[in-house]
């Protein structure tokens, strides 16, 4: 059966991510990359066949319906209330900001403080992440322009150092030597380093969602 959304480059990255954290003694982060994958295909699949349906019989090519466009492209005068209420809405914008940015340094803070692998610490790291994915899933998304086809190069060559990776993460286990997360033991054993590492995974989610 043809699963558009297997196809997806992200998928496939997320399906290998899986497949070496199960094997490598990490069940949980396996299944939950297994579960943003098959979560991914299912929307990919969704929105396919959606656009599927709502084609014109023309095919791509036929023309548009008449007064269409221009009923698109019409855009309104902007009221002058709502000139009036950009600082309003950029004054809200900042508090809004300011705040997410204390919750998330209060968030970093707290869950620091617990111990690594603990279950406090993987259910707070968990249902943060759920919670975003829950929240962000419904939109509104933001348009983008078409990128069009994956370069096959950079394609395979990221491919290539993912499953490179992947190899050297296992050998490195299978044979007792220090893999990727015993180097940053060093790093992670106190509650700044814990705290400090926080902070970054919510940046970087915060840039993700916003984009």
């Amino acid at each position: 059966m043809d699963v558009p959304g297997i196809r997806q480059p992200i998928v496939i990255v997320l399906l290998l991510i899986a497949f070496f954290s199960a094997i490598s003694g990490k069940p949980l982060d396996g299944l939950l990359m297994l579960l943003v994958a098959a979560g991914l295909a299912w929307e990919a699949a969704r929105v396919s066949s959606r656009e599927a349906a709502a084609a014109p019989p023309g095919g791509p090519g036929s023309l548009p319906q008449p007064g269409l466009s221009a009923a698109v492209s019409a855009e309104p005068a902007a009221a002058p209330s709502a000139q009036v209420s950009r600082p309003l809405r950029g004054w809200q914008t900042a508090t809004a900001t300011a705040a997410l940015v204390a919750g998330g340094v209060v968030y970093a803070v707290i869950v620091g403080s617990f111990t690594r692998f603990s279950w406090p610490a993987t259910m707070a790291v968990v249902g943060l992440a759920t919670l975003v994915v829950v929240i962000g899933w419904q939109g509104p998304l933001h348009p983008r322009p078409d990128p069009g086809p994956l370069p096959m190069p950079g394609t395979a060559l990221w491919g290539g150092v993912l499953l490179a990776g992947g190899l050297w993460e296992l050998a490195a286990l299978a044979q007792q030597h220090p893999t990727l997360s015993a180097l940053t033991d060093p790093v992670l054993t106190g509650h700044f380093g814990r705290s400090l590492a926080l902070a970054v995974w919510l940046l970087i989610g915060g840039y993700l969602v916003r984009r």
